[in-house]
């Protein structure tokens, strides 16, 4: 039953390696083909820290386009943290997810630099326990509603800070380069 176990925990962190190869390539790529898409498109990608220690990264594709010009995005996220708990015992959570954004800039009437959000979305959820001596490692799967709300400000044209809270990283500050 250990050997099976065991093999599930590496079989895992293999698929959490792919997850996070997948999320990186798909960034990169909207970097690579920002240029050819800017004029129908944009978006941003972006990293952010979290008060409790998470950290993150995000992809954002507007689609008021597709959405009867609504201003509405779909955001793909990735968010860790990690935890010492003792000698050599951790625990760490990861997310993988979408959510859908709209943004209240043109219905608050804001200064355009100014965008208030919200989004809402879902989120795969991984946990692994590590210890040492009769503490076992576990590691587990779940999942769950993902929601978040900000304010994104306009630094220059390229480059947007970002003050969220949400529900797996709690207050979160940001920067995001747009495309």
């Amino acid at each position: 039953m250990r050997a099976h176990c065991l093999r599930a925990a590496g079989s895992l962190n293999n698929r959490k390696s792919i997850m996070k190869k997948t999320v990186m390539a798909a960034l990169l790529s909207a970097f690579v083909a920002a240029p050819s898409v800017a004029t129908e498109t944009k978006g941003n990608a972006g990293a952010n820290f979290s008060t409790e220690g998470a950290f993150g990264i995000q992809g954002e594709l507007n689609i008021s386009s597709m959405a009867n010009n609504a201003p509405v995005s779909v955001q793909a996220f990735w968010k860790n943290y990690s935890q010492d708990l003792g000698p050599n015992t951790t625990w760490s959570t990861s997310a993988i997810g979408v959510a859908g954004i709209y943004d209240f800039s043109s219905v608050a009437k804001l200064d355009n630099k100014v965008h208030p959000y919200v989004g809402v979305g879902l989120m795969s959820v991984s946990y692994t326990w590590k210890g040492t001596g009769t503490a076992v490692r576990y590691t587990g799967i779940g999942g769950g509603l993902y929601v978040t709300a900000g304010v994104r400000y306009s630094l220059t044209p390229q480059v947007d800070a970002d003050f969220n809270y949400n529900n797996f990283g709690d207050l979160t500050a940001g920067v995001n380069l747009n495309f």
